[in-house]
């Protein structure tokens, strides 16, 4: 949630400083090949093209970059951001065709499959098969401190959180004096609870830089992102109810 204003606002100033800085490439007349545009985009916005395909206009080539799409005409002279949306129907063709790129490509999430050991694990009463879940927090994420205190009253309950640092270098530091704490779940705790957290001595902390790159495999963009043990996801804090129905069909 934090982090998704941020990078909205991120996103803005990188726009505007390409308005500023003009053309970045020579033009020519005429239609541009798919390895053209891509190669246009890519120096636009330093990111590879994921994927390019003709778009839902006349003249226009879909392009995906970072998950967002994106559109391009056929000379490359023109890029566009923001929404298409078919006005008889009133939807986004923009928004769906994110959702069903990113239903494609992010993959599903399996507990077996993760490292518990870069993660911090609690336990709320007793170990209970099917009842765990799997968060991305940031120790200054407001929304994570919130569900911190919506999961304190669930039973039996084991959590998994790996913890990341979408907020900046704070969040950095933060997490390395938690990961090098003598107790890991006690110094979450005490951040969760908004209290200083002691300084520790240095250890390895690479668990942290890992786990950016897992919230990254599976295109977590804001905290807290809960999975449960079979991939069900929520993005942000929802209901005890909606938790415990996740829960409970897990099989």
């Amino acid at each position: 949630m934090d982090r998704q204003r941020r990078d909205g606002l991120k996103h803005i100033s990188v726009w505007a400083g390409l308005v500023a800085a003009g053309p970045v490439w020579a033009q020519a007349p005429g239609p541009r090949s798919a390895a053209a545009l891509s190669a246009i985009v890519e120096t636009l916005t330093g990111a590879k093209v994921e994927a390019i395909q003709a778009g839902p206009l006349p003249g226009l080539h879909e392009v995906i970059v970072r998950g967002k799409v994106l559109y391009i005409d056929d000379s490359g002279e023109h890029l566009i951001q923001g929404q298409i949306v078919e006005i008889a129907q009133r939807r986004s063709l923009t928004a769906e065709r994110e959702a069903a790129y990113l239903r494609a490509t992010t993959p599903v999430l399996n507990l077996k499959d993760l490292n518990l050991a870069d993660a911090i694990t609690y336990v709320r009463g007793k170990p209970s098969e099917g009842r765990v879940l799997v968060t991305f927090e940031d120790p200054r994420c407001g929304f994570c401190r919130q569900l911190h205190t919506l999961l304190d009253g669930m039973r039996d309950l084991t959590v998994h959180t790996f913890p990341v640092s979408f907020l900046g270098p704070e969040s950095r530091a933060l997490n390395e004096r938690i990961w090098c704490s003598g107790s890991r779940v006690q110094s979450w705790n005490e951040a969760m609870a908004g209290k200083p957290v002691a300084g520790a001595a240095a250890c390895e902390f690479g668990a942290l830089d890992r786990n950016m790159a897992l919230a990254e495999r599976f295109r977590v963009r804001g905290t807290p992102t809960i999975f449960t043990a079979t991939g069900r996801r929520f993005d942000g804090v929802v209901g005890l109810d909606a938790i415990e129905s996740a829960l409970a069909s897990v099989g």
